[in-house]
């Protein structure tokens, strides 16, 4: 790496890490950002489960299909 890469790589390191040092400064609170208390997150989750039905509609069809767990979960009733 030449000398002039190296001071840009550098300068650009520094006002990166300066920017970062001014947004933590700032703390500006972003909308529904969770913050942590006493060291943890603690999150409500007062939805209800996704139906199977409509998690390909949402997800497509990305979910890992294991057919070992699709006819367990057939003999489980689920």
């Amino acid at each position: 790496m030449t000398t002039a890469k190296k001071a840009q790589s550098t300068s650009y390191k520094l006002e990166a890490a300066v920017r970062r040092s001014k947004r933590a400064a700032m703390h500006i609170v972003l909308e529904r950002e969770v913050q942590p208390t006493e060291g943890k997150i603690r999150v409500a989750l007062g939805g209800t489960p996704i139906p199977r039905d409509m998690q390909e509609s949402l997800f497509s069809s990305s979910a890992i299909n294991i057919p070992e767990f699709g006819l367990a979960r057939k003999k489980l009733g689920k």
